[in-house]
């Protein structure tokens, strides 16, 4: 298996098979994929932004992660696209990688404890957990 940075082939091929992530996949951020066997099995798509608070800082966020059949989840590809993604934004001086997962997609929370991520659970005025952001401070 090989994890890259996606080709705008990669990109046009996950909009035309999947086109729900093109809510997703701005101008300005960066393609992870999985790649096997001419094949792609999950991907992922980041950006890059200044922390919104006075301390001249970059995050890397991934707005979002997937492997696309279910027969290929649990296997460690989803941790390889993270893996890979905190990499990259070493490698380009960021800060911290965040992230934000439902309240119910217990296997996305689960990812990214596994990878050592923080989880910091998202509270409306009216008590509900709505989500969660993670974190992981390079």
């Amino acid at each position: 298996m090989d994890i890259r940075i996606g080709t705008d082939a990669d990109r046009r091929f996950i909009l035309e098979k999947y086109p729900y992530t093109s809510q997703v996949m701005n101008q300005g951020g960066y393609l992870v994929v999985a790649y096997e066997s001419h094949e792609i099995l999950g991907f992922s798509w980041a950006f890059r932004r200044k922390i919104s608070v006075s301390i001249d800082k970059t995050e890397d966020f991934v707005n979002v992660i997937e492997v696309f059949k279910d027969e290929n989840r649990c296997k460690g590809i989803g941790s390889l696209i993270v893996q890979k993604c905190i990499n990259i934004a070493k490698e380009n001086g960021s800060y911290q990688i965040r992230a934000y997962c439902d309240a119910n997609n217990q296997s996305s929370h689960m990812l990214w404890i596994k990878n050592g991520f923080a989880i910091s659970p998202v509270k409306m005025e009216n008590g509900q957990i709505v989500g969660s952001y993670v974190a992981y401070v390079l």
